[in-house]
């Protein structure tokens, strides 16, 4: 792939792991799976006590066209900055969570641009293998248009787009996730209660 740059950064919950960035190739208008059946499925739940959303994902490798190798989910494409770590994340046995930046150029037909989280393995998953285990945690609520916003890797693949690295991209297309760029942060219903509280207390004392 084009522009490899590594860096690493932490768990907001001090363990400590070595995380990827990886720089990626920036692109620029929707477009659909291939023909193949998806790899890669999600599901996203939401905890109205913490205001948060928790977005699970699963590789299906029983069809695929090469071992895995990573995974990344677009999470902003406002910015080619690294993003901030997620609240809190998960990764299966042998996989490292970290974040990718795309490049500056726009090719299609990934057409994805932006900061991703991203997981990474060190021995990629076969053909005819599924894994499960991928999740993270944030307050931005998925987005609902349909742009292309995830990709899969494979390091011994050559039959992805040419124009991307050496071609290893097996599949990409939409899956559920957030986008900080457009998603609202909603308010946890305690905050709302705190405020509200708040709100009493002042009148309280101004009648006084």
């Amino acid at each position: 792939m084009k522009n490899n740059n590594r860096c690493s950064w932490h768990d907001p919950f001090g363990l400590a792991r070595s995380l990827c960035v990886i720089s990626l190739v920036a692109f620029a208008n929707a477009f659909p799976l291939s023909a193949n059946a998806a790899i890669l499925s999600g599901n996203v739940s939401f905890d109205s006590n913490s205001g948060l959303y928790t977005y699970n994902y699963t590789l299906d490798n029983t069809s695929g066209l090469a071992a895995i190798k990573e995974l990344s989910v677009l999470v902003d494409s406002s910015q080619a900055s690294v993003s901030t770590p997620p609240v809190s994340y998960t990764s299966p046995a042998g996989w490292s969570m970290g974040a990718a930046v795309s490049g500056s150029s726009a090719d299609s037909p990934l057409n994805e641009y932006g900061a991703f989280w991203q997981w990474y393995a060190g021995q990629a998953l076969p053909m005819g293998s599924t894994l499960s285990g991928f999740s993270f945690m944030t307050p931005f609520a998925p987005v609902t248009d349909s742009a292309n916003n995830y990709f899969l890797w494979s390091n011994s693949y050559t039959g992805g787009p040419s124009l991307i690295g050496n071609g290893g991209i097996v599949e990409w297309g939409h899956i559920v996730a957030p986008d900080f760029s457009a998603a609202t942060v909603p308010v946890p219903a305690a905050v709302w209660l705190f405020g509200s509280g708040l709100l009493g207390l002042i009148g309280v004392a101004r009648k006084k």
